[in-house]
């Protein structure tokens, strides 16, 4: 058995893909080059980021600026080739200046940015990173993730989604600000930025201890795998094709 004491949610989702991928990556810790949708991910997070901070910093930007926050915090790596990063980086300026048009506001501005947690469950340590803190009314936070995919979760799998109940659970179990905050209080929201479509959920005390107990069983379940790849359809486009026979 290999001894599990570090999870985060890309740690769960890579396992529950693919056991072999998660070996190479967490455990092997072969790198990789990023994907094109993950290098569009990060980007169009720091420009987020950078948006939202410069205001909170008292230096005001326009949604002119957005150009030159992509061009600062552009990732090239992944593209199949120029003309498709070139469609690609036109594509997310339009979807981030649209989001910024329909939603920025001044006068709202986010509690945090990019806030990195991290809490025990016993001698299990999770860890994660908040794309945004927003206080609401009544002493309510709510916790948004970005989202640049295009799959939207259902109802259902908003309700049973682990990313959020980790969010929840980090939001309850850590004593400093932002965080300390009780269930109740907190709206759990995923905002899809090409569509800018928002979902929200909320998460019981009693979904918060379920959680637990499936962290500990997901713990277990790793460390007595045998990495095996699951021959699942993403490993087509796997980045660990040349280490593994099931698509090579």
């Amino acid at each position: 058995n290999i001894p599990i004491n570090y999870l985060s949610y890309s740690h769960i989702q890579t396992f529950d893909v693919c056991p072999l991928h998660y070996k190479l990556k967490f455990i092997l810790k072969i790198p990789t080059l990023p994907s094109a949708a993950q290098s569009l991910g990060i980007s169009t997070h720091l420009v987020l980021k950078d948006f939202y901070q410069s205001f909170i910093d008292g230096k005001k930007l326009s949604l002119k600026d957005i150009s030159k926050l992509f061009t600062k915090n552009w990732i090239n790596e992944g593209y199949s080739s120029k003309i498709h990063e070139r469609k690609t980086l036109i594509t997310a300026k339009e979807n981030v200046y649209k989001y910024l048009k329909e939603n920025f506001n001044e006068e709202k501005l986010p509690l945090s940015l990019e806030t990195p947690f991290q809490f025990k469950i016993n001698d299990l340590s999770i860890a994660g990173r908040i794309d945004r803190i927003d206080k609401l009314e009544n002493g309510k936070i709510e916790i948004i993730d970005y989202k640049t995919g295009k799959n939207m979760l259902t109802e259902k799998k908003l309700t049973d989604n682990m990313q959020l109940s980790l969010y929840a659970l980090a939001a309850r179990e850590i004593m400093e600000k932002p965080f300390n905050i009780d269930p109740e209080n907190l709206v759990l929201s995923l905002h899809y930025i090409e569509t800018n479509t928002k979902i929200s959920t909320k998460r019981t005390n009693e979904q918060l201890e379920e959680t637990k107990k499936l962290l500990k069983e997901k713990v277990k379940e790793i460390s007595e795998s045998n990495f095996t790849c699951s021959k699942s359809i993403l490993c087509k486009n796997c980045e660990y094709k040349m280490l593994c026979s099931t698509y090579s």
